[in-house]
C-alpha cells in the first residue's frame, strides 16, 4: 500500500508540473505576447489648403487672396524642381539596385528577374489606375 501511495503522489506531482508547462506556454502564447491586431489604416496624403479654402476661413480681403495667388504661382517651379530631382534620385538609386541584384544572379536568374520586375511594374500601374479613379469619381460629384 505505501507503494501505491508513492506512485500517486509522485504521478501528481509529473501531472501538476506537465500542467505548468503547458498553461504556461499557453499564456505566453496568447496572453503575454499576444500581438495586437493591427489596423490598416488608408494612406490619405496632406493638403495644403487651396487658396478657396484659406480665403473662407481666414476671412481674406481681395488683396490678400491676390498676394497669396502670387506666393502659389512662385512656388510652383521650385516644387517642380523638387519632384523631378526626386524622381531623378529614386530612378537612379533603382537602377543601381537592380544592377547590384543582377551581379548576383545567372543568366537565367536574371531574365527571370527582368520578367519579375517587369510584372511589378504593371502591377504598380494598375494599382494607380485604381487609386486614381475614386478621385474623378469624387470630383466629379461636386
Amino acid at each position: 500500500m505505501k507503494n501505491n501511495y508513492k506512485f500517486w503522489i509522485i504521478f501528481s506531482f509529473i501531472l501538476v508540473f506537465v500542467i505548468g508547462v503547458v498553461g504556461g506556454i499557453f499564456l505566453e502564447k496568447h496572453l503575454i505576447q499576444a500581438k495586437p491586431k493591427k489596423i490598416k489604416r488608408e494612406r490619405r496624403a496632406v493638403h495644403f489648403p487651396t487658396l478657396e479654402v484659406m480665403a473662407k476661413e481666414l476671412a481674406l480681403s481681395s488683396e490678400q487672396e491676390e498676394k497669396i495667388r502670387e506666393i502659389f504661382k512662385n512656388n510652383e517651379g521650385r516644387l517642380k524642381n523638387l519632384r523631378s530631382f526626386i524622381h531623378e534620385r529614386l530612378s537612379n538609386i533603382r537602377s543601381q539596385l537592380k544592377d547590384e541584384i543582377k551581379n548576383v544572379l545567372n543568366e537565367e536568374q536574371k531574365i527571370k528577374f527582368e520578367e519579375m520586375i517587369e510584372r511589378y511594374i504593371q502591377q504598380r500601374k494598375k494599382e494607380m489606375e485604381k487609386r486614381k479613379k475614386p478621385r474623378k469619381e469624387k470630383g466629379d460629384g461636386k
